[in-house]
């Protein structure tokens, strides 16, 4: 199993899929996969074709970034494109698509796309090791209960919610055979390396909670039957002495979200945390992903310091899973949007920390608008403000 990746800040998309071939080909000739990273200021269709044309034998998958992508050679900014290829000649991959119509089964959607990657596989009746998803916002919780319905099991999961730059629609997915601003794809991983995986927060609870009273679709109404937004805005005043800017409470939130605890290991509890994006105008709090009525709602808290360095713990976590080995052959990785924008300045740091607990193997990044992953309890979970990753390792099955 070979794994390479290539960046390329080419202003004309096609010639920056060329870029990228010549250097993947240098190390794989036929990759089994491609996953495909970039910024919505390429030409999607003309990206679209131009993989297709250059990996024509390959399972395809891209979905768009926020601003930038990242890989081991470090954080590439502005325009870019990022590829990541796996050659894998005893090992089976597939990946499918399909767009997502409003008013749609989501689930039955999800399922079918999780048939179609495994039969493309040629592998039918067996579990994949790992998938890779990546869907547009509003429905990941049901596409990930989907995937563990159609499975009956709970196996490790790689995600990221398509991404923009100014949280205005303009995300993408594709498949080497059309582009799609609405849907859900997938890959499935039957590799011939051994997979570890990681799913963290790295925040903690400050000890405020709440119980969501109130919850119409992803807008938290009420918590402890008030106003969830006086109820965050009292709880941030108190931790910070300052006051929350409705306008501006995607930016303001990103080391204050919300958490629900998911699970607990050796007596510490972990979370699945949730980001407020905007004020209703009933006071509610827009999240991007789904809070239930009944759960217990955290009041978490971060730091800028925290953002930068978590990334390479995060990897070392997954390396710690897999205690067969410490030598990843490469990786996936998936960090939020939320949080490369608070740290923007340091994201050569980020990538370094990362590229180091990696032990320099080669990994891709993108940036997304929500997180799907598996944490070490077992818990397949979709949340904001994480990050999530999978390591493949030299000794093989």
């Amino acid at each position: 199993m070979r794994i390479a990746t290539s960046s390329s800040v080419h202003p004309n998309s096609h010639d920056a899929v060329c870029e990228i071939s010549e250097e993947i080909k240098r190390t794989i000739q036929s990759p089994s996969l491609i996953l495909a990273y970039y910024t919505e200021t390429q030409d999607e269709n003309a990206l679209n074709t131009a993989l297709k044309q250059q990996f024509p034998r390959s399972s395809i998958i891209g979905c768009s970034s926020c601003k930038g992508t990242m890989t081991e050679k470090g954080y590439i900014g502005g325009h870019a494109l990022s590829v990541w290829a796996v050659e894998d000649e005893q090992g089976a991959y597939g990946a499918a698509m399909c767009e997502v119509e409003p008013g749609c089964d989501v689930h039955t959607k999800a399922k079918h796309v999780l048939r179609q990657a495994i039969a493309q596989s040629g592998r039918p009746g067996e579990l994949p090791s790992l998938i890779a998803l990546h869907a547009t916002t509003g429905y990941e919780e049901t596409i990930l209960r989907a995937i563990r319905n159609e499975l009956g099991v709970n196996i490790p999961i790689i995600g990221g919610t398509a991404a923009d730059e100014e949280i205005c629609g303009n995300w993408t997915l594709l498949d080497g055979t059309r582009v799609i601003s609405q849907g859900i794809a997938m890959a499935v991983f039957f590799p011939t390396a051994r997979v570890s995986y990681s799913f963290h927060s790295g925040y903690a609870a400050t000890g405020e909670s709440a119980v969501a009273t109130r919850v119409e679709g992803r807008t938290l109404l009420e918590l402890d039957g008030k106003p969830a937004a006086d109820v965050y805005s009292d709880w941030y005043r108190e931790a910070t002495e300052r006051i929350i800017d409705s306008e501006d409470l995607f930016a303001q939130s990103t080391l204050n979200p919300l958490g629900r605890q998911t699970g607990e290991i050796h007596g510490m509890p972990y979370y699945t945390l949730s980001h407020p994006a905007t004020v209703s105008s009933a006071r509610g709090i827009e999240m991007f992903c789904n809070i239930q009525e009944g759960e217990r709602v955290h009041f978490m808290s971060g730091t800028t310091e925290m953002l930068v360095s978590r990334a390479g713990r995060v990897v070392d976590s997954a390396n710690e899973h897999d205690r067969n080995t410490y030598d990843p052959i490469g990786g996936i990785a998936i960090y939020c949007a939320g949080c490369m924008l608070h740290v923007r300045e340091a994201l050569h740091d980020v990538a370094a920390n990362m590229s180091v607990a990696m032990h320099h193997a080669p990994f891709i990044c993108p940036f997304t608008f929500g997180e799907q992953g598996q944490f070490l309890g077992g818990e397949i979970a979709h949340g904001n403000l994480m990050i999530s990753t999978v390591l493949f390792h030299k000794d093989e099955l």
